[in-house]
């Protein structure tokens, strides 16, 4: 199933695996922001309660929650997915407890909350997904995963954001790209970073025993 074809207001464990539910979170919440014009920054990938409120059992929510924190302790709490020279790229994904904003079962920033009526939900497990840039030994750039899927959307449309998510889709479930990867990397050339296909692909090579273990946790059942 598409993921963006899952009704959103039922709960989205019923249909889709580990992959396609983290994929369907950033696409839905991003769709939601920008037809709202809200900020939804520097927000967790997801949250216990915005699963829970969609009608999902604590049990699958909290199966869904080992399943990531079995990443974590087979890979690390830092992911290599990406190598070209001194250029290399990390996924990080860090579990926490705290507070959150939501708006018709989306999280949401404070500050949309005056434009939106919110209701504060304590004491949440979150899950936060960050992308590490490192340029050299001493400069490195962290960028929360659902803020770049934000700006993508806010620059380049929806159409955009679905394409790199569908890449990454792709990616993880068979380790190949297809033409979305074209579509990316003509985005990565407005940057001034000229980087083909072929270089990309074997950029990634270094991540692909990480893929393997990724993708066999991800389509666990427990």
């Amino acid at each position: 199933m598409d993921f963006r074809e899952v009704p959103v207001n039922e709960c989205p464990i019923k249909y889709l695996d580990t992959l396609h539910l983290i994929l369907f979170i950033l696409y839905k919440r991003t769709e939601f922001c920008k037809n709202l014009g809200l900020n939804c920054m520097d927000l967790p990938v997801l949250a216990t309660t915005p699963l829970t409120v969609r009608n999902c059992s604590r049990n699958d929510v909290h199966r869904f929650f080992r399943r990531m924190r079995r990443i974590v302790e087979r890979l690390g709490n830092e992911i290599e997915i990406f190598r070209l020279g001194r250029l290399s790229a990390f996924l990080s994904i860090e579990f926490g407890t705290g507070s959150i904003k939501i708006h018709e079962n989306f999280i949401v920033s404070d500050n949309d909350c005056d434009k939106v009526q919110c209701v504060t939900v304590n004491n949440v497990t979150t899950l936060y997904m960050r992308l590490i840039i490192r340029l050299s030994d001493k400069n490195m750039v962290i960028l929360n995963v659902p803020d770049i899927i934000m700006w993508l959307a806010r620059v380049y449309g929806l159409d955009t954001v679905y394409s790199a998510l569908n890449m990454v889709h792709n990616y993880v479930e068979s380790g190949s790209f297809g033409d979305d990867l074209d579509n990316v990397l003509s985005i990565i050339s407005r940057w001034g970073v000229n980087l083909d296909r072929d270089s990309f692909i074997n950029a990634t090579l270094p991540g692909r025993r990480n893929l393997t273990i990724l993708r066999e946790i991800l389509n666990a059942t427990t």
